[in-house]
Parts: structure tokens; sequence; C-alpha cells
């Protein structure tokens, strides 16, 4: 019997969400993070977005396939749903597209079992704070889950350089709580020589932020993301980039 998938919603078109590449976006539904400044919190629950079958992903890419080089798995949290992305998956390779699993890495043994398939391009990975119990447990909104979560994203990142599939690192820069140097200054340690490249998103204060007190506070500038970025490229992860809402991705110099 064909899978059921809970989504929020497909994007037709991005060429922002996997540079290089014009994209259909698949937004899966339900997280099990709790990221006070995450964007899509209407996607949090388990139940939201809406259930269909894997036909209606089908239709979409159909309708634009002439445009399409690849396929974006994103949400919430795409393994929560381990048959419905797998089925997903296979129908992306069924045209011929390339796939990334935009995911939190906290279901390694789904992602491992995506690229033992051959099902996925590329991973991107995000690594939300250094990979210890308490300042993972703090971002995530997790305290309790903060050992256990840290490790999954540990083993979720040997699996992808296990695998050799292209993996991108992503953090998100938010006030207070992931903008400091020592704090992006462990997590490169972390992951330098075992990702393709290092991104520092820049917290934004105008979407559906879960933590709506974040909504005051001015997202990082420019300028503080391009000194976090070389406080990266410092400890030696070899490509850093930023990206913020009015000038997009800008790679990092020493």
């Amino acid at each position: 019997m064909a899978e059921r998938m809970r989504l929020g919603g497909i994007l037709d078109l991005s060429t922002v969400d996997w540079y290089g590449n014009a994209s259909l976006i698949v937004f899966f539904a339900g997280c099990n993070f709790r990221c006070p400044y995450c964007q899509n919190s209407p996607l949090i629950p388990p139940d939201s977005g809406v259930e269909v079958g894997v036909e209606v992903l089908r239709e979409r890419i159909e309708k634009n396939l002439i445009l399409l080089d690849a396929v974006v798995f994103t949400g919430g949290e795409p393994t929560l749903q381990p048959e419905g992305v797998e089925e997903a998956a296979r129908a992306v390779r069924d045209y011929g597209l390339k796939l990334m699993l935009d995911t939190n890495g906290s279901m390694p043994n789904i992602i491992e079992r995506l690229l033992k398939e051959e099902l996925v391009d590329r991973v991107a990975l995000d690594v939300k704070a250094p990979l210890r119990a308490e300042p993972y447990g703090r971002v995530i909104g997790l305290p309790e889950a903060g050992a256990s979560m840290a490790r999954r994203v540990e083993e979720s990142l040997k699996l992808c350089n296990q695998y050799g599939v292209e993996i991108e690192v992503r953090t998100t820069v938010a006030p207070g709580i992931s903008d400091d140097p020592d704090f992006i200054r462990e997590i490169a340690r972390s992951i330098r020589g075992r990702c393709t490249v290092y991104y520092l998103q820049q917290f934004d204060n105008t979407g559906n932020v879960l933590d709506e007190s974040l909504k005051a506070l001015e997202p990082p500038t420019r300028e503080r993301l391009m000194e976090l970025g070389r406080v990266a490229l410092e400890e030696g992860v070899g490509e850093v980039y930023i990206k913020t809402r009015r000038h997009g991705l800008e790679r990092v110099q020493i």
C-alpha cells in the first residue's frame, strides 16, 4: 500500500535553497525540536499540514520538470516520517532529479537508510549548537534531551562522511542564543574537515517565530555574521558563507 505523508506545502521553484540548482521544495510537517527562533513553527505539531499520497508530489514534479534540477526535502523534520520520505525520495529518483535532505540530524538511523539506498545526493545538516548536552538542549528547547540529541547529530555527521555524500552544515545565528564567537568556534572545531561547506544563517524576526519575544530583537548584522564566519575559518573550516535577507549568500574571507 502506498505510504501517506503529512506535508506543510510544496514550493514549485527555488534557486536559493540549494545554490546552483533550480529546486522544488517539499515541506514535511512535524518536528521534534522546539528551537525558539524557528521560523516554520506552524509545522512543529505532528498533526500539522495535510495528509497526502506520493502522487501529489509526482504531479508537482511533472508540472515543473522542465525547469528543475533537484528536489529539497525540508520541514518540519522529514525523517520523522520514514516510510513517507523514502517513498517520496524514490519518486524523485524516478524523474532523474537530485535530492537534498534538510534535517536536524536527530534520526541517524533514517538518514543511514536513505543513504544506503543511494536516495540522497546532499545533506543539509543543522548543527544548532556545540555538540554538548547543555548548549544543545538549550538551543533546541529541550534541556533534558540535549545529551542524546547532540550524540545523534554527531552520528548523523559521521554517517554522511562514511557514505561520501555532500554535506552542508548550517547554524542559525540568533541574538543571545547563538551569536557568540566561542559558540561558533566550538561548532567549527567539531565540523572542520567533515563538511563541504558551512553556512551561517541570519535569524529572521519577520516569520512565524516560535518564541515571540525574539520578534522584538534585531537580527545579527551582516558585519557580525562576517566576524563569526571568520572565526569558523580560523578554526579550519574550509569554506564558509553567510546568508542574510538583504545580501543573500556571501563567501567569507579571512
